[in-house]
């Protein structure tokens, strides 16, 4: 059996920390809610939704880390990685790597701070969200796949592909950061979903809403595009079919919907974890590290993304409470993106 130290025991890092210990896996996790660290101390980490089941494993505030790290799942909010890298990086052994289990492009940070070598990027589509104090909610599957940062298929990515498979199938890719962007496109239409008050599925059911998210997606793959990314398809959604300059393939374009409704539907919830940050737990989202690390590669490249553009700034208006999440908010991104 492995060991790993999870950090972040919040929606990612406990589900999958959860199907790991039930598989006899040693694990750690390590978080900065010290209430969440006291209640599993006490009682277990609790996971509910599409698994019911509750794991007792050790569980540390960030300055009770001590001993060498080997395996270690970074499982933080964007906003948080550097923080967490502090606590990462001078105890990681020699031999140890980290996974980034989140959203955005945080492995090209991870790699500053510890090394390509010891890095491993992931990309996950499963939803979850934490629930409060020892209480996690898993909210389904989605697609789960990890890579070797230059591509190669190395006996760690193979060991760790069948370890994660624990919770669900993993693929092993040689293009991950081609399918970190693909989520970065995908992420600017789950922002935007935010701003309203309605369920995913209505939003996509609406084909005028539907090219005002597809639009947004086609601004991160001309700027991915630019970087030199090779786009990758996911979850029957194809950012590659929004691509700006030329007429849309109307059955891409469908299919790429078809596939992201075939997505939620499989799921308990309808809104995104984005969603909940601003209606529910009334706190700042990861929008300046993920859409907006869009919007400073496309500063560097010298391209313009008015809708990418409008829309952080949007979600910065709900954040500050100058705005409520409503429907009409999709058509101050349409007026921009002139749909």
């Amino acid at each position: 059996m492995a060991e790993f130290t999870i950090i972040g025991a919040g929606a990612i890092g406990g589900i999958v920390g959860t199907a790991l210990a039930e598989q006899g896996h040693a694990i750690t996790f390590v978080d900065a809610n010290a209430a969440h660290v006291a209640a599993v101390r006490e009682n277990g980490l609790r996971l509910s939704g599409f698994r019911d089941t509750t794991v007792r494993c050790p569980a540390l505030l960030p300055d009770e880390v001590r001993r060498p790290l080997g395996r270690v799942l970074l499982a933080v909010k964007s906003p948080h990685t550097e923080q967490a890298l502090a606590t990462i990086a001078p105890n990681l052994a020699p031999d140890g790597y980290v996974v980034s289990l989140q959203n955005g492009l945080e492995e090209y940070k991870i790699a500053r701070a510890v090394g390509e070598r010891r890095t491993v990027g992931a990309f996950l589509t499963f939803g979850g969200h934490y629930k409060g104090p020892g209480k996690v909610v898993y909210g389904g599957p989605g697609t789960f796949k990890i890579g070797e940062l230059d591509g190669s298929r190395s006996p760690r990515i193979e060991e760790l592909r069948s370890i994660l498979s624990a919770l669900q199938p993993v693929d092993v890719t040689d293009n991950i950061f081609g399918f970190l962007w693909a989520k970065m496109a995908l992420g600017a239409v789950y922002f935007a979903t935010a701003i309203t008050d309605s369920d995913v599925t209505d939003l996509y059911a609406d084909p005028r809403l539907r090219t005002i998210l597809g639009r947004l997606a086609g601004e991160v793959v001309a700027v991915g595009e630019a970087q030199g990314v090779r786009f990758e398809a996911f979850d029957g959604f194809d950012p590659k079919a929004f691509r700006p300059g030329a007429p849309w393939d109307e059955a891409a374009v469908a299919a790429c919907w078809e596939g992201q409704l075939r997505y939620w539907n499989r799921h308990e919830g309808k809104r995104t974890g984005v969603w909940r940050d601003l209606a529910v737990h009334r706190r700042k989202t990861e929008v300046d590290r993920l859409v907006g690390a869009v919007l400073d590669v496309a500063a560097e490249r010298g391209i313009t993304a008015p809708g990418v553009t409008r829309l952080v700034e949007l979600v910065h208006e709900i954040e500050d409470g100058r705005r409520g999440q409503a429907l009409a908010n999709l058509d101050e991104l349409a007026a921009v993106l002139q749909v």
